[in-house]
């Protein structure tokens, strides 16, 4: 202890000798430690955020299954069913059910009228679970009109104020009591989840076996394993087939370990290419480092050398050198985890709000215990890592070779061929770096210039969800069309439309509409639905192909059945012909047919890379519902956002209490669409920038390197009568060699790792020619110029100085 008190101690006196390099390689280190820590932060809060439930491998989901439904695919469970299953099934300690989510409007509490989602739960789902509150307490059994804040809704919503137990908020117009907050890890049974409500069940309820919307999890007891609490499932579900054979007839109870929704893949394989991303740029840094510790050993070989003469084992002298790269990197930690933070908080600056799930974790990103630790570790093994090799090169001078090198330069060619090899790798990976990045980079643009079918540009949506418990359908369409005419006359606004659920938002309605006269009799074709006012279309910049729009006096319950088509449905169902005034039969109610009066341009509907479906348009009036995704669509003559106030404003002059939420650009909808690509080609193009940056000092380096090691060699060059110009190309050849041995590695590493990107790009081969030739380019440019620095300064070296140089 006491001999590695004195290292510290002499490797700090050392650093602080040389504040130019301590500076320079901290910065370095921490670029590469602050970037890698920050996208393990990504990893560790999606792909291996743990449940924070007791003894989680105790938790069961328990689902249904009919007798045709195909294989993998499990139903929900109906209330009857889930009242049995806790009275006849004593492999469980509990038995709990949970709806995925409600929009509720939440009219009380602070600020304006907001909308919320919320889970109905069982009053034992905490304790199944083994989930205590983080404040008050959660649901007593059989307890109603209480309600559970989720931590980070209670935060952002209430500023974490502990006096909202008790408080007494309305949701939907009925009055909830705050009894408790969840721990802030706690996200069930998603991350969007705001708070929770007492999920409770009628006699009716209790003897319904038909309506199958519950989802249900279970915690074994002590000492039972899966098989044989599916063996009791089974008993359960013939003896509730017996007893309901018109319901229950034929349906299984499948049991199996309990998990949290899955990930979406497109998500998953984003965050593994930054990752692995992010390593090789570790791995440039490392090898930045080596390089000039290499440098930086060569010039304190007098020292080791007098050292090793006083008595100092090899063991010792190493341990010393890595000692100073282990302190290096320990600062450069600190440092890291500054980047690191500021990084992440950028991510979540372009991650969507109001995605259902996917990026709701991605929102609450943050530097926790786990990432502290993987920084602390990342900083020691980069310490290791990038200080062992240049300690172990440096402790190899013995005191005659110093000696007889007259204390110069005695690590000679090994030196400069132990750094050239470093500097190559570091080319290579830089390489596949600006290859991943210009492939995202073009995918990303060329993704952004797709036509859409649609013109974002001045125009504003805002989404307008009804209080449920204040409209019935009917209802809605008066209220929709009262609010309507009031935006209509707001200064600046050129045209207004609505729509049950616009594009780009994640969501729209699969219809099953009757096989076209080419298909197969009997069978189905999907659509996607959506529900509009008059006006949506010139709101949105669709154009009519052919037709008209709907008129007010259609936009009515009684009106006669009409229907808007887009193009890719009338080449489905008329090709050749022209689709307005044909009959699509089955639409309408009743199975009544529909009149077609208009064709539309076809127009992007989940992303801007999809490709256009079938769909189909209806007034909303005539098929009124009161839906929690009704969106205006208000185009502008000046910036959207400059009437959104007025826009707010003229909903609450028809209903006061109604939530007027997410007001935001077309523009940004669709950019919101597209953000995986966003992130991962500014990301990648961040890494890509540091690594050509870091070959190129590395080049440099080694370039001044091995002209400091060559100043009389090219004293005698001049004086033989070697020009500038030949000095000059002498040394740019030896910096092109290594340039383009770490070029030629790096081609075969990008072919075979890029393909890993197949699933992220758009427009955009993973092996594009243009791409991997124009990073060459790029790259080599940037390496001769590295040389070109140092060489040209040698060629201005005086001649006879040069000899005398030795």
């Amino acid at each position: 202890m006491t001999g590695l008190l004195q290292d510290l101690r002499y490797a700090l006196r050392q650093l602080r000798k040389s504040p130019g390099f301590t500076s320079v390689t901290i910065i370095t280190l921490a670029l590469g430690i602050g970037a890698t820590t920050a996208i393990f932060s990504v990893f560790d809060a999606v792909l291996l955020h743990s449940a924070p439930y007791a003894r989680s491998a105790e938790l069961v989901s328990i689902g249904e299954k009919a007798p045709t439904t195909a294989p993998g695919e499990i139903s929900e469970v109906s209330p009857g069913d889930f009242i049995d299953w806790q009275t006849q099934a004593p492999v469980f300690a509990g038995v709990a059910a949970y709806q995925s989510w409600e929009f509720h409007a939440l009219t009380s509490g602070s600020g304006d009228p907001d909308e919320v989602w919320a889970s109905p739960v069982t009053p034992n789902l905490f304790q199944v679970l083994g989930v205590n509150a983080f404040l008050g307490r959660m649901f007593a059994p059989n307890e109603t009109q209480a309600v559970v804040l989720s931590h980070q809704y209670w935060r952002g919503h209430f500023g974490s104020d502990p006096r909202i137990l008790g408080k007494v908020l309305a949701l939907d117009g009925r009055l909830y009591r705050v009894i408790g907050i969840a721990p802030a890890d706690f996200e069930f049974p998603a991350a969007n989840a705001q708070m929770w409500t007492a999920l409770t069940f009628s006699a009716a309820n209790r003897a319904n076996h038909e309506d199958r919307k519950l989802s249900v999890v279970a915690r074994l007891n002590p000492g039972v394993t899966l098989r044989q609490a599916q063996a009791v499932m089974d008993t359960v579900a013939a003896r509730l087939a017996a007893q309901y054979p018109k319901t229950n007839s034929g349906w299984s109870t499948p049991v199996a370990p309990f998990r949290s929704p899955e990930i979406h893949g497109i998500l998953r394989d984003t965050i593994f290419a930054l990752l692995g991303a992010v390593i090789f740029m570790l791995m440039i840094v490392c090898s930045n480092v080596a390089s000039m510790l290499l440098e930086r050993g060569t010039a304190r070989q007098g020292e080791i050398a007098v050292r090793a003469a006083l008595g100092a084992s090899r063991a010792r002298l190493v341990l010393q050198l890595v000692v100073e790269s282990v302190l290096l990197a320990a600062a450069a930690g600190v440092g890291g985890v500054i980047l690191a933070r500021s990084g992440l908080a950028v991510i979540v600056s372009v991650v969507p709000k109001y995605n259902l799930v996917e990026t709701q974790a991605l929102n609450h990103i943050s530097l926790n215990l786990a990432a502290f630790g993987f920084a602390a570790a990342l900083s020691c093994l980069t310490g290791i890592g990038a200080g062992l090799l240049p300690a172990l090169r440096t402790s190899r001078i013995g005191v005659s070779e110093w000696l007889k090198a007259h204390g110069r330069a005695a690590a000679g060619a090994r030196g400069i061929r132990l750094q050239s090899a470093l500097v190559t790798c570091e080319i290579a990976f830089a390489l596949v770096l600006l290859v991943g990045a210009g492939l995202m980079i073009q995918s990303f643009r060329r993704l952004a210039a797709t036509p859409t079918g649609l013109d974002p540009d001045h125009l504003l949506t805002v989404r307008v969800p009804l209080l449920k418990y204040k409209y019935s359908p009917p209802q809605s369409a008066e209220f929709y069309r009262d609010v309507l005419t009031r935006i209509r006359n707001i200064r600046g606004v050129k045209s207004v439309g609505m729509a049950n659920n616009l594009p780009f938002t994640g969501f729209h309605v699969s219809l099953a509409l009757p096989s076209p006269p080419t298909g197969s009799p009997g069978g189905t074709v999907e659509a996607a639905g959506r529900s509009v006012s008059p006006g949506y279309f010139q709101a949105m910049g669709t154009p009519f192909v052919a037709g008209r729009d709907f008129t007010e006096a259609e936009n009515r319950i009684d009106a006669p059945c009409v229907r808007i088509v887009n193009q890719a449905m009338a080449r489905l169902y008329w090709p050749g012909e022209d689709a307005v005034g044909r009959q699509l039969p089955g639409v309408c109610p009743k199975g009544a047919s529909a009149a077609i009066v208009g064709v539309v341009g076809d127009s992007k509907q989940d992303s801007v890379e999809s490709q256009a479906k079938p769909e189909l348009y209806e007034p909303y009036a005539q098929h009124p519902f009161a839906s929690f995704l009704v969106t205006f669509a208000i185009r502008t003559a000046s910036d959207p956002l400059d009437v959104a106030m007025a826009v707010r404003q003229a909903v609450h002059q028809v209903d006061n209490d109604q939530p007027v939420i997410q007001l935001r650009s077309m523009q940004e909808v669709i950019s919101e669409s597209i953000w995986r690509q966003h992130v991962s080609a500014s990301l990648l193009g961040i890494f890509a920038a540091i690594a050509l940056v870091l070959a190129a000092v590395g080049i440099y380096g080694v370039i001044s390197y091995s002209i400091s090691r060559r100043t009389h060699e090219l004293g005698i060059r001049s004086a033989l009568g070697a020009t500038r110009r030949d000095v000059l190309e002498l040394l740019l050849r030896d910096g092109l060699r290594l340039t383009l041995i770490g070029v030629v590695a790096g081609i075969i590493l990008a072919f075979g790792l890029t393909r890993t990107l197949r699933s992220l790009l758009f427009g955009v081969t993973s092996t594009d020619p243009v791409t991997f030739a124009g990073m060459v380019v790029l790259l080599v440019t940037t390496a001769l110029l590295a040389c070109y620095i140092p060489a040209r300064r040698a060629t201005n070296v005086d001649p006879m100085v040069a000899l005398r140089y030795e």
